[in-house]
């Protein structure tokens, strides 16, 4: 978060987003990536909130507090531009029921014959991670936004994120791998939260199939999932100036 306390705090990153409950802790992989220990605040609600983000990081020496909340928060936001906070990000989440489209499920029809999607396998995460370096090379999201930190980091914080997640499969973590004929073209990212409820995270997409669609089926394929492993709730956010994403997920 930008501005002087009692240390330092260069960003702060305002998102739209509700998860209904506040929840703060340190970020190993931002400490690993931008060798500076890191908060980050999620859910925040109040004045209160703010506060005690901002008490928290510091009593752990924080330079860096990223702050998640919902845009209509207009006080708590307040507070973090009065601490001296930068907005770096806004996100429109989507969220569906999966008891509403489970009917719906399968009616989208086969697969295209050019491509096959599927759940990602241990030997498929050197594939994952080269689609992640390409897919976030000059990508912009809030880390880029905040001028105190290095743009290759950034990228590098999105890449890691997916090998992360490609290393820990599991109750938590999911992949959607699609492939064609020449093998692994895209991923997509899923974890699970609580209340029953998954998240569609981050994707990827090779440049040699962009435009042809690949994007939209890994959507489709990780709703068909949340609803095959009975979540109830499926979610997923997108920046507010991606046009595209808007108009295919919305």
């Amino acid at each position: 978060m930008g501005g002087q306390l009692e240390k330092p705090f260069y960003s702060s990153n305002i998102e739209c987003a509700n998860i209904g409950y506040m929840n703060k802790y340190l970020s190993l992989l931002d400490r690993n990536r931008f060798g500076i220990v890191t908060v980050k605040a999620e859910g925040l609600e109040s004045q209160k909130d703010v506060d005690e983000s901002i008490f928290f990081s510091q009593s752990n020496k924080a330079e860096l507090l990223i702050a998640r909340l919902a845009a209509g928060k207009v006080e708590a936001v307040q507070r973090i531009e009065a601490a001296g906070g930068i907005l770096c990000d806004t996100l429109i989440y989507y969220e569906l029921r999966c008891r509403d489209i489970k009917s719906k499920i399968g009616s989208a029809g086969l697969d295209n014959d050019a491509f096959q999607f599927r759940e990602m396998k241990e030997e498929d995460q050197n594939a994952v991670s080269d689609i992640a370096r390409m897919a976030f090379s000059g990508y912009f999201g809030h880390y880029h936004s905040d001028p105190n930190l290095n743009k290759r980091d950034c990228d590098e914080v999105y890449i890691s994120w997916c090998e992360t997640t490609a290393q820990n499969i599991g109750e938590i973590n999911n992949i959607i791998i699609a492939e064609d004929a020449d093998g692994i073209c895209g991923f997509l990212t899923m974890k699970a939260h609580d209340n029953k409820r998954l998240e569609l995270v981050l994707s990827g997409v090779a440049k040699r199939v962009e435009g042809r669609g690949v994007y939209r089926r890994m959507i489709q394929k990780g709703v068909e999932y949340a609803v095959n492993a009975d979540f109830k709730r499926i979610f997923t956010s997108t920046q507010i100036l991606n046009n595209h994403q808007l108009k295919l997920v919305g």
